[in-house]
């Protein structure tokens, strides 16, 4: 679960991601996935939105109708519920219809476990394309918000399903929580992390994990679980994210012999690699580099190649830079996490050894 954990989070775009995701719960017995595919354009109005929504759920209980059929009292609080899905005339009606009528005709986890059947799962892919329905005119923007809000409640405070966002635009880490700061990033690593893997050995050493982990919840819950299952032995290069960056980094150094992809070949070369990482680490106290400057030292599509390619991350704006104190309204540059500087480093070393 762990390598999966790693796949799904740290692999570049067009690798697999969203089949793997797919396959995985199309096959696997303990869901039942309700697939929402924003490529389609379903989530770029407010009316698609509820077209989507409401053809997905109904789709969905009319698979359960065998499983259904001697539960008529479930079956019939469905139907007063969510009647014909059909599109009303306000906004305020057809909001009803699918945010709370969705969520009232669906039961918690626990019914489905006590009568062994699939749990539902809402996968939505392409989900940076959220970002047409915020800009819409036509009240997107309250309909994104009410429906981030609908999530939010039915997977964690009601129980009733599970969802899965997926992007093949890396992008969309600007929009979402990603890197926090240094002081809500040790709060959750004392108040959450700590007390979930009952890893005391690690408690007022959030200085010292940083280092490796950065300020990515992600990242220290995988750090934290990896430590314990170690029994405390773990060394910061036996850290899984670690050493997917620093394989990454190793096949970026030899981009002839990338695998491209979306028919687009790596536009870099080894030593173009070599000057990025330089900078990168040489910043590392600031945590950024001016995108302009490294566009002056090895050209705008030696840049562009590597961030399509997720060997660096851009930030367009400082508003999302919770993680660094940013006084530049440039655009910046930044490694792809913290393990990513620490594998540079690294690597570094080794180019710089090999030179003598």
């Amino acid at each position: 679960m762990q390598i999966l954990k790693s796949f799904l989070t740290e692999r570049p775009p067009s690798t697999g991601k969203t089949t793997l995701v797919h396959q995985i719960l199309t096959n696997d017995k303990n869901f039942n996935p309700i697939f929402i595919n924003c490529r389609s354009g379903q989530f770029d109005s407010p009316e698609n939105v509820y077209n989507s929504l409401s053809r997905q759920f109904k789709t969905f209980f009319d698979k359960q109708k065998e499983y259904l059929k001697n539960l008529p009292n479930f079956e019939m609080g469905f139907k007063a519920n969510i009647p014909d899905f059909e599109l009303s005339s306000t906004k305020k009606e057809k909001e009803e219809i699918t945010f709370a009528k969705i969520a009232n005709a669906l039961p918690d986890w626990n019914f489905w476990n006590s009568y062994k059947l699939p749990q539902p799962i809402l996968v939505i892919d392409e989900a940076n394309r959220f970002s047409r329905l915020g800009n819409s005119l036509n009240g997107g923007q309250e309909l994104l918000k009410s429906f981030l809000d609908w999530l939010v409640l039915n997977t964690k405070e009601q129980k009733s399903f599970h969802a899965i966002l997926t992007s093949s635009d890396s992008f969309f880490l600007d929009w979402i929580i990603n890197d926090l700061s240094k002081k809500e990033a040790e709060e959750y690593f004392e108040k959450h992390v700590l007390p979930r893997y009952e890893c005391k050995e690690l408690e007022g050493k959030f200085d010292q994990v940083c280092k490796i982990t950065g300020t990515r919840m992600l990242i220290i819950d995988m750090y934290v679980g990896e430590y314990e299952r170690s029994k405390g032995k773990l060394a910061d290069r036996d850290f899984s994210v670690y050493e997917l960056e620093y394989d990454k980094l190793y096949c970026g150094l030899n981009p002839n012999e990338l695998h491209p992809y979306k028919s687009r070949p790596p536009l870099w070369k080894d030593d173009d690699l070599i000057k990025t990482m330089e900078a990168i680490v040489n910043a590392k106290n600031q945590g950024y580099i001016l995108e302009r400057e490294l566009i002056k030292e090895i050209g705008s599509k030696q840049v562009n190649s590597l961030i399509n390619y997720n060997f660096l991350h851009r930030r367009p704006t400082k508003r999302f830079a919770y993680d660094i104190k940013c006084l530049s309204n440039e655009a910046i540059l930044t490694a792809m996490n913290m393990p990513s500087v620490r594998a540079m480093e690294d690597h570094l070393s080794l180019v710089s050894s090999n030179k003598k």
